[in-house]
């Protein structure tokens, strides 16, 4: 019987969700999991470029494989993000996140096609995950994204937003709450704009989400600060429901000159307003928001106010270094980056602001050992709004 071999997962929540449905397309049509890479007939390799590290780690994962004896495929961003580097340690085949189905290329008339594996809502192992509650599933409502931020590599690898259709999602939901799942993260690179591309919206398909019937919470993941411009009214009174109990909507700064730098719109006039209103009407909600540090030419007083307006209006701050790479738009402000102490030293001062007020701050791409006990701490906080109670802290995930 043939065989394959995943190496670990160094991926986003929606890509390792991918992962687990091309696992299961090769379980469906026959084909053995083998620990081994060398025992392997076909060896994927994930990638990832979502920060300059993983992409490192992706590519000498994928050199240290060349030598096994069975066809190495690279799947993964790094493929789209920068394929030069791939074509230095890999002249095998390649499966770009763009375009998945095209797993089905790598076995002689699969029996099952791709388009009959359902969407799954867990990881392929344990290892995967910061923390294994199978009370909590994740649903990727989408895939690519709607927007070409100056900086980041996702549009480049993930491609143009591609929706599914709300009838597979709930579907999808129903499957879980039969399963007596408590927690539903709702999913994607970029889910503000969910669809556009099908002539519906976010809100009218959270609406069906919560008309589904009560004994689940729901988790917003990855909401784009324009959604709140576009569906203001409408998402207020969705958001305000006590059954949506983690929002993150990632801000990236405050400061208009370097939103526009980013190629991101401004801020909405009225977010302060929609996420007081928010917490207001739904304390049981843990808002969350994403910070970049350090952009090229950022002043203290910049960063300041992007730290107050985000300890005014959230529970949680993440504050990343910026990073900068060849081959996007914003390779331009190269010659004005910050050196990498200064970088550190800025994401401190973020972290030490946010805590001051007593709220929830990491730094980006942290340990392990941080991982946890950042998971640790935001458990504290849903026990003390009164949230499902979930278990302890195993393993980790980027």
């Amino acid at each position: 019987m043939p065989s394959f071999h995943f190496t670990p997962d160094e991926m986003c929540t929606t890509l390792k969700l991918e992962m687990k449905r091309i696992q299961d397309f090769f379980l469906a049509n026959g084909w053995d999991l083998e620990p081994d890479p060398r025992k392997a007939d076909i060896i994927l390799a994930t990638t990832c470029s979502g920060w300059e590290g993983l992409e490192r780690n992706s590519l000498a994962t994928l050199a240290s494989l060349q030598d096994c004896p069975g066809r190495v495929v690279s799947v993964g961003c790094v493929n789209e993000v920068n394929p030069d580097a791939v074509s230095q340690v890999h002249s095998g085949p390649r499966l770009s996140t763009r375009s998945l189905e095209d797993v089905e290329t790598l076995i002689d008339n699969p029996s099952v096609p791709l388009a009959d594996i359902p969407f799954p809502s867990t990881f392929r192992c344990k290892e995967d995950y910061r923390l294994y509650d199978l009370s909590k599933r994740y649903v990727n409502i989408c895939m690519g994204c709607s927007f070409a931020c100056s900086y980041c590599p996702h549009r480049i690898g993930l491609g143009k937003l591609r929706s599914r259709t709300p009838e597979s999602i709930l579907g999808q939901i129903q499957d879980l709450l039969d399963q007596d799942v408590r927690i539903v993260v709702l999913t994607g690179m970029e889910t503000a704009l969910y669809g556009r591309d099908l002539d519906t919206t976010y809100p009218e398909l959270l609406r069906a989400v919560l008309d589904l019937g009560p004994g689940f919470d729901i988790h917003v993941a990855q909401f784009h600060p324009i959604g709140v411009q576009r569906y203001h009214e409408e998402l207020l009174e969705l958001f305000a429901n006590e059954r949506v109990t983690d929002i993150q909507i990632p801000i990236q700064s405050s400061s208009e000159r370097l939103l526009k730098m980013m190629n991101r719109p401004p801020l909405p006039e009225r977010l302060g307003e929609f996420l007081a209103g928010v917490r207001a009407a739904n304390p049981k909600a843990i808002v969350r928001t994403d910070l970049i540090v350090g952009f090229p030419t950022e002043t203290m007083g910049e960063l300041d106010a992007s730290l107050e307006f985000a300890t005014q209006h959230f529970d949680e701050v993440a504050a990343y270094a910026i990073e900068l790479r060849k081959g996007l738009p914003a390779e331009k402000y190269l010659g004005e980056t910050f050196p990498r102490e200064e970088l550190d030293q800025r994401v401190a001062h973020a972290v030490v602001f946010v805590e001051s007020k007593g709220l929830i701050a990491h730094g980006g791409q942290q340990s392990g050992e941080s991982l946890l006990e950042l998971e640790e701490r935001k458990q504290a906080m849903r026990r003390a709004k009164g949230h499902f109670q979930e278990p302890a802290c195993a393993g980790c995930a980027s």
